[in-house]
């Protein structure tokens, strides 16, 4: 049986610096169970897509936090194709 993918688009606060962007989406792929990762900086969102079986909203939460950055809110997403 396939894993599960969830995708989710996390809204940030404080994104203002790009090389602050470009750590986060480094430290976020680098989370164990986490399939893609990507911010776009232009709308302050870092897209995820992550097998739920391994990796938490929560996980993610404390990353995003730890790169000084707040998490303004968290909707479903698209899956890459």
């Amino acid at each position: 049986m396939a894993a599960q993918t969830k995708a989710q688009m996390i809204m940030l606060r404080n994104l203002n610096c790009p090389v602050c962007a470009a750590k986060l989406e480094t430290a976020a792929r680098q989370l164990p169970g986490m399939k893609s990762a990507r911010v776009a900086f232009g709308s302050g969102a870092l897209h995820v897509e992550y097998d739920p079986d391994q990796l938490t909203e929560e996980r993610i939460r404390e990353l995003v936090r730890r790169t000084g950055l707040e998490v303004a809110a968290v909707m479903p997403g698209a899956r890459a194709r």
